[in-house]
């Protein structure tokens, strides 16, 4: 385990690990991973192709970890402990923000336009991003759903899809005018009522309607469950 992983200072195998992920970034978004080399990239971060070689294995190994470390900055806050303390609309709204701040933020959307221009070309580019970010955000998104509906406050027989349609409420229409090009910005108060707009409607289709006879224990509108 390295000093980096122990929380100390990272090592200098971990300081050239991280100028080459740094450089490879700058570098695929700037030309595309077909028309990068290796030679483009170490003439950025310093440093030898023996050593790109030896830290990732060339440069689909190179193009998967920069893709994984992207997606874990932006999953990684995301955690399931921490959402299952929260009462459901305010996790909801925890994932829903994140989600959408993803969709509209450029650097996150030109990493996007690499992989839609190369895949057709390098399908391996394709399913390596799709495996770290879509992939994984659904079955996130899936995981919580689906114990929520175990617990009684939603009303799901099928968590995959429900994560498909709250995605699809999210992000709607924003993805494909980011990937066009378009400069999409919001005032925080026009974000707000978007955001509070898609969560009423989810929670219209799959919210547990209690009745009266239920019990209205403050414990259970939090996901926390007590037994």
């Amino acid at each position: 385990m390295t000093k980096a992983a122990q929380g100390g200072a990272p090592s200098r195998r971990e300081k050239r690990r991280q100028a080459i992920l740094d450089a490879a970034r700058a570098v695929f978004l700037e030309q595309g991973y077909g028309a990068t080399s290796l030679n483009d990239i170490v003439s950025v971060s310093g440093g030898s192709l023996a050593t790109l070689y030896d830290l990732f294995d060339g440069k689909a190994g190179l193009f998967q970890e920069m893709i994984e470390q992207e997606c874990e900055d932006f999953f990684g806050g995301l955690r399931a402990e921490d959402l299952d303390e929260k009462p459901l609309r305010e996790a909801l709204r925890v994932v829903a923000r994140q989600f959408f701040d993803g969709v509209i933020q450029q650097p996150k959307m030109s990493l996007l336009r690499v992989v839609v221009a190369e895949a057709p070309h390098f399908p391996e580019v394709g399913a390596t991003f799709y495996r770290a970010g879509p992939e994984r955000g659904r079955k996130m998104v899936s995981a919580y759903l689906g114990k929520q509906s175990q617990r009684g406050f939603l009303e799901i027989d099928d968590p995959e899809r429900a994560a498909d349609v709250f995605v699809a409420l999210i992000i709607g229409e924003f993805q494909m005018k980011v990937l066009c090009g378009e400069d999409v910005r919001f005032p925080p108060e026009e974000v707000d009522r978007y955001l509070d707009y898609a969560l009423d409607v989810f929670l219209k289709i799959y919210e547990h309607r209690r009745s009266g006879s239920e019990t209205q224990d403050p414990s259970k509108r939090t996901g926390v469950s007590t037994s």
